[in-house]
């Protein structure tokens, strides 16, 4: 009897242990996690790839009204409100289908609809930016000048199609003038410096001598913008300096002291704006006087060394573009720089008596 009954209870024993093995076994299969970034919530919505698309719409609505109903601005380095309507697109565009470019499951045919899509919206966006930017005229977005082929670069910004009117004013007086018509929502124009330049805009303290101005007038509108900083073009003052170079001879048999052998010269020069009738000397082991305002501007030069009327010594060329010196020759659009790529003169490629030497 207790056999049997021992049977019965390993029978009910093995029938709750296979029962609580099938529930762990529905429980393990109940719980199992994605890959990558597969998060749905209990109504079916995929809540990472909503997050992506509503960030990206977010984005794409700002940078439409950035874009088509703010007054173009310059943000930097010639960089302006409009310049960021084709990478902020892309941007969004990515956005909006972010879950799965990083999973990299692409679906083509989703990603070129999302594509069109998002091009025809910006479609939309521009016609009723263009249609309702009648009642303001243009307006002039950024001046620039072309050290290399020396002239203004202008931008401008209004409604496509509208005729406007450039004009170079110099102390008030229309010095040039140009009509063109605004291509979709941007014109551009380069003026020649030879068209209206009149003198340095600023002396070498900053003080006005000239100004320059741009007007765009259209339909009505007028906007202006002055550009001085950028008209300082003329160096007129050059100063050179010299200081000598010398070998300590110890003192010889006899002797009590040292003494100096003069081997050269180390000759620097300034170009800028300043006062060429401006003193400028040295005493008491120091430079006098006011050096010129360095600035960046094209020029040339060429140093002579003279004793009285003889030339001595002739430095090479001097080219300078923008401030830079060709072939090495030194920044000048800063400080002083030293002649000949810092080598010093030598004595004996200028000096064989003693006479009143001096630099032109």
């Amino acid at each position: 009897m207790s056999g049997l009954l021992d049977k019965a209870n390993e029978t009910v024993k093995a029938s709750a242990e296979k029962e609580d093995s099938a529930n762990k076994k529905d429980i393990e299969t109940d719980v199992v996690w994605a890959d990558g970034l597969e998060s749905e919530s209990g109504n079916g919505l995929d809540s990472t790839k909503l997050k992506f698309q509503l960030g990206a719409i977010v984005g794409f609505l700002v940078t439409m009204i950035l874009v088509f109903f703010v007054d173009n601005l310059v943000l930097f380095a010639g960089i302006t409100l409009d310049d960021l309507l084709v990478p902020g697109v892309l941007l969004c565009w990515a956005a909006f289908n972010g879950k799965e470019l990083m999973v990299k499951e692409f679906d083509t045919m989703k990603l070129g609809a999302s594509a069109v899509a998002f091009l025809i919206i910006t479609g939309v966006f521009a016609g009723v930016a263009i249609f309702n930017a009648t009642d303001s005229g243009v307006t002039i977005a950024n001046i620039e000048f072309d050290g290399e082929d020396n002239e203004i670069d202008l931008d401008f910004y209004g409604p496509k199609g509208m005729d406007y009117t450039i004009e170079v004013l110099v102390d008030g007086k229309v010095e040039y003038s140009h009509d063109a018509t605004i291509s979709i929502d941007k014109g551009s124009h380069s003026v020649d410096l030879d068209d209206f330049w009149k003198g340095n805009a600023e002396d070498m303290n900053g003080d006005t001598l000239v100004e320059y101005e741009i007007k765009v007038i259209s339909d009505g509108f007028e906007d202006s913008m002055t550009f001085d900083t950028i008209m300082n073009r003329e160096a007129d003052t050059a100063f050179v300096k010299v200081t000598e170079v010398f070998e300590i001879i110890p003192p010889g048999q006899g002797e009590d002291q040292s003494s100096k052998e003069y081997t050269g010269i180390t000759v620097e020069m300034i170009v800028g704006m300043g006062n060429p009738d401006a003193s400028y000397d040295f005493a008491n082991n120091y430079f006098t006087g006011t050096s010129p305002q360095p600035m960046a501007t094209d020029w040339s030069a060429t140093v002579v060394v003279k004793l009285g009327f003889d030339i001595r010594h002739t430095y090479d060329e001097i080219n300078v573009d923008e401030g830079i010196g060709e072939n090495g020759a030194g920044q000048f659009n800063f400080d002083w720089v030293t002649l000949d790529n810092g080598a010093d003169l030598e004595r004996s490629d200028f000096y064989d008596i003693d006479g009143c030497y001096t630099f032109e």
